[in-house]
């Protein structure tokens, strides 16, 4: 198995996203570069908000469901990013307080040993999904280019087309005006994967960080006997210390996971429509976005799912003890620590869900039931002619 990474590999990637998008790590200041990035960006989603409002009607639904996963990517980057940017003091806070503690648990072989698996695979996890995204807008940006060959060689005619689709004050059916927006349009894209994947990557690897200290004062207390029942009142501290680590952590990412969990149901639906009306050359993108979705949303729930499990293995570690072997004062904080970890420590869409298995296959059977519905009324162009 893979070694167990430093403190600042798990966040390589993550800072390099950050400088770029103009958030440094540690300033409470954001830089020019964040409006460099964002207000083109926003930019983007308006003029494709305003293509979706320009073209509404019953023969161009097609089209805007096919543009439907585009502008919800852009959303759920532009929303995510604007909720974590008035918190980025306590990311850093909650980051530094948790890296104090990875280094204590470095120096102790057996701590080490207990939390290296998960530590191991959040990281892998996350980097996997960093890769994924980058494919998935590079695929989906140099398609454009690609198709315009392949049809310009097959019919020697020359397609102007986009990657998104958008208003624009002037035609784009010239290479001048069409490399410019093109441009324009596949910078944007990039933009926003390096948004979501900042903001999903510090959600993954702090929880998965909070859980290892959940894990590691399971085994303590689990391990406590009338000999170590001293260190009770410290462990009791330890405690409190890691739920304040938790409710920090819920406080920078309810309204991310709320964006996630609204607009995830949607963009699952319009791409499985997509994939199933739309065209053979579409399908890489489309699989591909639905890949990417699928595998983001997975993952906010298995990390949620997993602080739940840790932070109600605290109540148990305590039950498995020898408290029956401790005075009655000890006997008595033992019952506190198994009291509080009856309500486990959950992570939230803004309180209206709580973030874990049941919510990712509820989002499922949401997408699932939206996409039905499509189905139902929707009518083919050729069904609607022959009528």
């Amino acid at each position: 198995m893979e070694s167990i990474p430093e403190y600042e590999e798990f966040f390589k990637q993550i800072k390099i996203n950050m400088w770029y998008s103009g958030i440094p790590y540690g300033h409470r200041k954001i830089n020019f570069r964040f409006f460099a990035t964002y207000i083109p960006l926003l930019l983007m989603l308006v003029l494709e908000t305003l293509f979706l409002v320009t073209k509404i009607s019953a023969e161009n639904f097609l089209v805007l469901m096919q543009l439907a996963p585009c502008t919800a990517s852009g959303m759920l980057a532009l929303l995510k990013t604007i909720a974590i940017v008035p918190k980025q003091m306590k990311i850093y806070d909650l980051t530094e307080r948790l890296g104090k503690l990875y280094q204590i648990i470095l120096k102790d072989k057996k701590k080490r040993s207990l939390v290296k698996k998960d530590l191991v695979l959040g990281h892998s996890l996350n980097k996997y999904y960093f890769k994924l995204t980058v494919v998935l807008i590079t695929v989906y940006n140099f398609s454009t280019p690609c198709f315009i060959m392949y049809h310009f060689f097959t019919t020697s005619e020359v397609l102007y087309i986009l990657p998104y689709a958008i208003l624009l004050p002037f035609s784009t059916d010239a290479w001048l005006p069409w490399t410019v927006v093109y441009v324009f349009s596949a910078t944007c894209g990039f933009i926003c994967v390096m948004f979501y994947t900042m903001i999903d990557g510090l959600y993954f690897i702090l929880t998965s960080h909070v859980c290892a200290n959940y894990r590691i004062i399971s085994d303590t207390i689990e391990n406590l006997d009338s000999s170590t029942m001293d260190s009770l009142a410290n462990i009791v501290k330890e405690h409190q210390s890691i739920l304040k680590l938790g409710e920090d952590l819920e406080d920078i990412f309810t309204v991310p996971n709320l964006v996630n969990v609204l607009v995830g149901s949607l963009a699952i639906c319009a791409l499985g429509f997509d994939i199933t009306t739309g065209s053979w050359e579409e399908m890489p993108g489309y699989i591909l976005f639905l890949l990417t979705i699928l595998v983001q949303l997975f993952m906010m729930s298995f990390f949620g799912e997993n602080i739940i499990r840790e932070s109600k293995n605290v109540g148990d570690a305590a039950f498995l003890c020898k408290w029956f072997e401790m005075d009655e004062k000890s006997k008595k904080t033992i019952l506190t620590i198994m009291i509080r970890a009856k309500k486990p420590q959950q992570l939230t869409a803004y309180k209206l869900s709580i973030i874990g298995y049941a919510n990712f296959t509820t989002i499922i059977s949401n997408s699932w039931s939206y996409f039905n519905i499509l189905r139902t009324v929707y009518t083919p162009p050729e069904a609607t002619h022959s009528d």
